[in-house]
């Protein structure tokens, strides 16, 4: 891929010069609007197959919002258990406990005050053969864990108002974008549900983390948008590209797509353009700005960056250590990937860097 950093910012690249073929590819067609660009995600989809025998077992994703936990679920439903039975998605947090429970769990006619007389079949009903992906398991209320905690420890339940045992005839995949081992700490989460839970766990990585995906998921979403809005948009400016490869993405995946379709809304031409980026608000324009000034400084070259160190004397080995604490902070404490990105053998975190 073009080196984002070796670029004029007034230079105009071609989309087409951008793309890069997909390091997966996606067998059913619920799952062609999916691109897998990295090797690390490569890597998770391609564990995720080896769950094929074991359709019984739960799954639990975790990950920042928007980096792909759905589409590790979709993945599971359509290409590795090829279910038959229904896809049936629910994010936990825009329900009350009420509601969840009856949902969750369906009920019979006059299970209670306004209640259908004809009953309903929850989630679980719904999903026989199938997948009941829940995502963000951690916001349910703590009654519903211990009720949700049966169904994976007996695999049965029954519906509201019923004495007739239903059972579990689907595959359950949870997610969440909260730490759940803090929760545990907290009293906000079962630990004999957490356990449950998670039996086989997978960590989808942010963008950030995923960089290499940025530029060709740009080319993609916008050749996908100049055909949904009739636009013809062909080549990007060198500033643009910069800023799409360095900024962090917080809402991963879907703030890129959803920031590339708000500017093909108003662009006009076939080229986008730094103003284009501007179009968002006032507020978006000045963090924009503010940005490239510290892009400004990200874009020296490491000669530079040792000159302007060696400008005065300084404390190595106080440096190094304070780099080192910096990373553990940006990994949420969490030692190996701290190690992993540094270069280093977690042995030597707590050696030479006496991080405990």
């Amino acid at each position: 891929m073009i080196d984002p950093l070796s670029i004029d910012d007034e230079e105009i690249l071609s989309l087409d010069d951008l793309e890069i073929p997909p390091q997966f590819n996606f067998h059913s067609p619920e799952l062609q609007g999916f691109m897998v660009y990295s090797e690390n995600m490569k890597n998770i989809l391609r564990d995720l197959m080896k769950m094929a025998s074991t359709s019984t077992l739960t799954l639990l994703i975790t990950g920042t919002t928007g980096s792909g936990k759905e589409l590790a679920a979709k993945y599971m439903h359509y290409e590795v258990d090829q279910n038959q039975g229904e896809y049936i998605a629910v994010n936990c947090t825009n329900m009350n406990r009420e509601m969840f429970e009856s949902e969750l769990f369906g009920y019979i006619g006059g299970a209670f005050t306004g209640a259908s007389e004809k009953g309903h079949d929850g989630y679980l009903k719904k999903a026989e053969k199938g997948t009941l992906f829940l995502d963000e398991i951690s916001e349910i209320d703590l009654d519903i864990q211990t009720k949700l905690l049966r169904v994976l420890e007996e695999g049965e339940y029954y519906k509201l108002g019923s004495s007739k045992k239903e059972t579990v005839d689907c595959r359950m995949i949870f997610a969440s974008n909260r730490n759940l081992e803090k929760m545990l700490e907290n009293g906000q989460l079962r630990k004999d549900l957490y356990y449950r839970l998670n039996v086989v766990k997978i960590d989808i990585p942010p963008l950030e983390q995923r960089r290499e995906e940025i530029i060709p998921l740009l080319s993609f979403f916008v050749k996908q948008l100049n055909n949904d809005f009739q636009k013809d948009v062909r080549y990007i400016q060198g500033k643009v590209f910069k800023f799409m490869y360095l900024y962090n993405w917080p809402g991963n995946i879907r703030e890129l797509k959803n920031f590339i379709t708000q500017v093909m809304i108003f662009i006009e031409g076939d080229t986008i353009r730094f103003e284009h980026l501007q179009t968002k608000d006032e507020l978006d324009r000045i963090h924009t700005q503010s940005f490239f000034n510290k892009m400004n400084l990200i874009s020296r070259s490491r000669s530079d960056l040792i000159d302007e160190l060696l400008s005065k004397p300084f404390d190595l080995e106080e440096f190094s250590r304070d780099i080192v604490r910096e990373a553990l902070k940006r990994f949420n404490g969490n030692k190996s990937k701290t190690a992993r990105y540094l270069g280093l053998k977690r042995e030597q975190l707590y050696n030479r860097y006496k991080i405990d």
